[in-house]
């Protein structure tokens, strides 16, 4: 039975080359697209980030939208929730007043995702840009709470990942205008 492997491996090898390429996904495609002239936004991460939810494999571009902007939704809130778990946890009072501002930046994001999806569902997408262009600024804001007062902000991974997660929303929206 080995002398029978060995050239039924090349068999097996030159099968699979010349198999059919599948073609790419819509949500591949788009990440691709919506990244290619972007240094800020990565596609394996958005892919990686839209995959979460199953429904984005068969998603439309408005599929995709909604998605990216729940996925904003969810992230917003549980950055806010973090923060406000910091802040209970009594921290000095310039580390408190930075965080309060998280607080409210995060708490205005979140329902200004909020107003985005209602647009998305609507297919009010100029109100749905609105929204999210008027949300993305949050972890910016943050940040720039504690850059004011020279600290470290204990923020900034959950900064970057909202920031990245609802600039793939605001670029999957200019898509659908």
């Amino acid at each position: 039975m080995h002398s029978l492997a060995c050239p039924i491996q090349p068999l097996l090898l030159l099968l699979l080359l010349h198999l059919p390429s599948f073609p790419a996904t819509l949500l591949e495609d788009t990440c691709r697209s919506i990244t290619a002239s972007r240094s800020d936004l990565n596609p394996d991460i958005c892919i990686s980030s839209l995959s979460t939810d199953p429904s984005s494999r068969s998603a439309d571009l408005h599929g995709l939208a909604r998605i990216a902007t729940q996925l904003s939704i969810a992230n917003a809130t549980s950055t806010a929730a973090k923060v406000q778990k910091l802040i209970d946890e009594g921290p000095e009072p310039k580390t408190s007043d930075c965080l309060s501002v998280c607080l409210d930046v995060y708490s205005d994001a979140a329902d200004h995702l909020k107003d985005a999806a209602a647009g998305i569902e609507s297919r009010n997408y100029p109100d749905a840009v609105t929204f999210l262009s008027a949300a993305v600024d949050a972890a910016e804001n943050c940040e720039d709470a504690f850059g004011d007062e020279d600290m470290n902000s204990p923020m900034a991974e959950d900064d970057m990942g909202y920031e990245r997660m609802v600039k793939i929303a605001l670029a999957i929206m200019s898509t659908l205008r």
